[in-house]
């Protein structure tokens, strides 16, 4: 049977390619243009349909929601940088009151040393005029003392002297001048 049903074409088509007109490809014959073309439109209208009902809403879907996403994540991004300069101005004005605040203290406290250091020079300072005042009124009283010694000195050389000379003279007047020489002396 199957040499049946496929004999004839076979015979046909052997006919035709020794010598007969061989069939056009079926996409290119006149024919089937008509068929050809009610399948595209509806392949078209299919492909539209299935386009823009099914895949385009969810693409434009997902385009929106990216695009809400982004405006969101900018909103967030400008407030949240608004927030941190706030932060940063508030930080800034804590730092400058921390900083005048430890200015002032460092004076205050330079101020208290300074006035102890001065309180301190001043005492050291009377104490030391009370000790030069002792030391000059001890120098005095022995420079009195050796002077008076001196011009006992003076007087008694003053008189052995004048004795061998062969000199004679009172002790008031030896005691004068002796005074005088030590006078001359110590000015």
């Amino acid at each position: 049977m199957a040499s049946e049903t496929h004999g004839p074409e076979h015979g046909d088509a052997a006919a035709h390619g020794a010598g007969g007109i061989a069939e056009a490809f079926p996409p290119f014959d006149a024919s089937t243009f008509a068929s050809q073309l009610f399948w595209l439109a509806i392949a078209f209208i299919v492909l539209y349909v299935v386009l823009s009902q099914v895949i385009l809403p969810k693409v434009g879907g997902v385009i929106e929601e990216r695009r809400s996403k982004i405006a969101k994540d900018l909103d967030d991004a400008s407030r949240m940088k608004a927030e941190a300069d706030e932060a940063l101005v508030e930080m800034e004005k804590q730092l400058a009151v921390a900083r005048a605040d430890a200015r002032t203290k460092a004076d205050q406290a330079r101020a208290a040393i300074d006035a102890k250091i001065s309180e301190t020079n001043a005492e050291k300072a009377a104490e030391i005029d009370a000790r030069l005042g002792e030391a000059e009124e001890r120098i005095q009283e022995m420079k009195a003392a050796h002077m008076a010694r001196v011009a006992e000195i003076t007087s008694s050389t003053t008189a052995a002297v004048l004795a061998q000379l062969g000199v004679t003279a009172t002790d008031a007047q030896i005691e004068a001048s002796s005074r005088k020489s030590v006078d001359e002396v110590t000015a």
